[in-house]
């Protein structure tokens, strides 16, 4: 690997305005970088390089939904094909993504939505969904047409008989969607433009169901007998012919076995619900935190060392941390800032910038673990591995827990105490306290009664000490050719060197007499802290604390339940998580509040369209069952509960009942024509089983590519996908078995127990 070469160099930071678009304001720091060294602005000696640009990643972000989108429609309209064997059904049930997506477009465009990362997410999750409803009429049309009736005729009965059940699970889509858009908190910030984009695609893709894709079968689709008579590649045909025998086989043995299940219904039912239980606790064994670290290309390390250090000697210090980092394999380019505006020159900054991630080996966080190891042994200055990935303002370590009280001193002393214990726990690194080592000050007391006598006030003497050792502008210029250069006021560098400077200065009164400032004030030299934080008016100090091969959230939890208590705080002093811990705890509060939301709103919305108060709940028994192959996945993947995993986790609710619905709505119509509960049960079962198949494949098939993780930043929204795909496999294959039982046994009970319907 050829070494990095040092140049000395300047830093400039450009910050975006408040509502202004990063992307936008990167290519204008460009083009102004190119104008300047096309028109050689900059001398031939001065190279200008980009250490940080988050408008990269999100570029490549972007680029990869749109692929996930493109490949999850692909998929989509593969399975549809492979189940109809028809190429003008397959274009049919297709344009209900296209027209969807574009009318979608427009309702963004009246809510100021832009195509970024979460907008763009949603419709990718959105793909596999948009063409279920046309799915299940397109197959309920061809039922019809294999029936003997002409296209039109079957157009219009298949509508009919499949209208309530996209309507109802249209509207359960809707009702998980809308509540994911109207969170509150900042996460709400960040998934409104998510929720209401996939609850406006959904609108349409239902739409289309009830319009463009009956009136495209009428007119366009021809009788099944006469496409199969239409020469097709012999490799194709082998295959669709397989693929059909197989599905049939499928269909037998499943219509065998929910016969078979009907006369056991209760005790699987107890088996299910066992299962279920089981699930679920393996729950604690799942790690929890805000948001998944994603492979940004980008991170720092920071670095304190004591308060007596000069920049000359922390530029020493740092030179075995810049030899290490610079010998580290992956890296492109670092830049290193020691002290600065507003920032003592006893701390240090290191940002670093990875090659592409097609050119390392080692991901991120590996490299970034790999840099704590060697970096440990590192003395005289305390160093942190962060990703600035971490929410809200301040430092970004993931674990932050603020101790409140009134004395700055015993907050130092608990802090430190729960440092060290922290420090004791398996995974927990780059512990640290937010305050720093007391810095030497010079503390000017000022006697009002000898001052008020010689015609000073405490006002006019912190004036003039101000200007004197920190400087103060004038409002004339100095003019130089043709420039302007502020005038500033201050004493020399070889009068400020120590406190008896300070004691002799000389202050003017109101009548033009001098007086030494020591005769007018007490002046020591003293240490105290460079800066107090507060919380809710209470001084704080804060304790962060970075991870590794454990998930924040368990590590705060760690922290709460041993370190808190056994600190025995006193009474005014007590203990509360800020920064990132805070943002997750109430980020999570506002998830589950719209989970909560979200099932009430379903049940409404399934209650009003089955004109029932039971039969809903047995549809929404799919929802459980859900919850086995999302916890399954998860495990099996190694990812945690998180914001994404939790969004993941709610559009489930929606998703899983479709499957419910399809059979529990052509049950009840059986039924209205005079079948038993159970042969109603068989005949739905079996004849549903293809359109269930369908939505649920193509559903499935369009997360898989997010649930792959691939591509800029795929760690971000990996979890959402293994939650939904997993959550799918398993409520698809249970719902099958599980509902029709729960339909079963419950319509039984209340045929033997009641006279009258509901």
């Amino acid at each position: 690997m050829p070494e990095l070469t040092r140049f000395p160099s300047v830093n400039i930071s450009v910050t975006k305005q408040s509502g202004s678009n990063s992307v936008t304001v990167a290519d204008g720091v460009q083009a102004a970088m190119k104008e300047m060294r096309d028109t050689n602005q900059l001398p031939v000696d001065i190279e200008v390089s980009l250490l940080r640009d988050t408008s990269t990643y999100i570029r490549d972000n972007i680029a990869d939904v749109w692929s996930s989108i493109l490949i999850g429609g692909f998929l989509a309209l593969w399975i549809t094909y492979m189940f109809l064997r028809n190429f003008r059904a397959t274009v049919i049930g297709g344009m209900a993504i296209p027209s969807s997506v574009i009318a979608t477009f427009v309702l963004m465009k009246q809510m100021h939505f832009t195509l970024n990362n979460m907008s763009l997410l949603g419709l990718s999750l959105a793909v596999g969904m948009l063409i279920d409803d046309a799915i299940v009429l397109i197959e309920n049309v061809f039922r019809h047409m294999e029936m003997g009736k002409a296209p039109k005729v079957a157009a219009l009965d298949a509508a009919k008989e499949v209208s309530l059940a996209i309507l109802a699970s249209s509207l359960s889509l809707i009702a998980v969607f809308v509540p994911i858009g109207t969170m509150g908190e900042v996460i709400g910030q960040f998934f409104a433009q998510f929720g209401l984009t996939v609850a406006f695609a959904v609108i349409f893709s239902t739409f289309s169901a009830y319009s463009l894709t009956p009136m495209l079968s009428a007119h366009w689709l021809i009788n099944p007998k006469d496409e199969e008579k239409k020469p097709r590649n012999k490799f194709v045909q082998k295959f669709l012919d397989l693929f059909e025998e197989k599905f049939q086989e499928f269909r037998k043995l499943y219509s065998d076995s929910i016969a078979a299940a009907m006369n056991h219904a209760k005790l699987i039912i107890v088996i299910s619900i066992a299962f279920l239980v089981g699930s679920a606790a393996l729950i604690p064994f799942i790690g929890m935190e805000f948001q998944p670290t994603y492979d940004s290309g980008e991170f720092s390390i920071s670095a304190i060392a004591p308060s007596n250090v000069s920049v000359e000697r922390m530029a020493e210090i740092m030179k075995p941390v810049e030899e290490i980092v610079i010998k580290e394999p992956g890296i492109r380019l670092i830049g290193m800032r020691l002290g600065g505006n507003r920032i003592p020159p006893n701390q240090a900054t290191i940002e670093v910038k990875l090659k592409d991630i097609d050119e390392r080996d080692k991901s991120m966080q590996a490299i970034m673990d790999d840099l704590r190891l060697k970096l440990k042994d590192i003395k005289n200055v305390k160093l942190a591995v962060m990703s600035g990935q971490g929410a809200g303002r301040g430092d970004k370590r993931p674990v932050q827990i603020g101790i409140q009280g009134a004395d700055l001193k015993e907050l130092e002393k608990y802090a430190n105490e729960m440092a060290a214990e922290i420090k004791k726990i398996p995974g927990a690194t780059d512990v640290d306290l937010s305050s720093f080592e007391a810095e030497p000050e010079v503390i000017v007391r000022i006697d009002q009664s000898k001052a008020s006598r010689l015609g000073l006030t405490p006002t006019s003497v912190g004036n003039v000490v101000q200007m004197a050792f920190q400087g103060k502008t004038t409002t004339n210029k100095f003019t130089f050719t043709d420039h302007d250069f502020d005038i500033r006021v201050q004493l020399e560098e070889n009068q400020q060197k120590n406190i008896d400077d300070v004691r002799n200065l000389l202050i003017s009164n109101t009548e033009g007499k001098f007086v030494r400032l020591a005769d007018i004030a007490d002046v020591t030299l003293e240490s105290g802290p460079t800066k107090i934080d507060r919380y809710n008016r209470e001084r704080q100090v804060a304790v962060y604390a970075n991870t590794v091969g454990i998930s924040a959230g368990e590590l705060t939890n760690k922290i709460q339940k041993d370190i808190v208590p056994a600190l025995n705080l006193p009474e005014g002093y007590y203990t509360t998580l800020i920064g990132s811990s805070d943002m997750m705890t109430r980020s999570f509060g506002e998830i589950y509040k719209a989970l909560a939301l979200a099932i009430i709103v379903i049940y409404m919305v399934l209650a009003a369209e089955f004109e029932s108060f039971s039969q809903p709940l047995v549809i929404m028994m799919s929802l459980p069952l859900a919850l086995t192959g999302a916890i399954l996945g998860l495990l099996i993947t190694g990812l945690t509960i998180n914001m994404m995993s939790l969004i993941g986790f709610a559009m489930l609710l929606g998703l899983v009942t479709k499957v419910a619905i399809l059979l529990i709505d052509y049950t009840n119509q059986a039924r209205a024509k005079g079948m038993n509960i159970r042969d109603a049960l068989k005949e739905s079962c079996s004849l549903r089983l293809r359109p269930i198949l369908m939505t649920s494949v193509s559903t499935m098939l369009g997360i898989v590519p997010i649930a792959l993780g691939l591509g800029a930043g795929a760690e971000l929204r990996q979890s959402m996908g293994v939650v939904i795909l997993g959550g799918m496999i398993s409520s698809t294959f249970l719902t099958l078995i599980v509902v029709p039982l729960f339909y079963l046994v419950f319509e039984e009970w209340k045929e033997k127990h009641f006279t009258t319907k509901e």
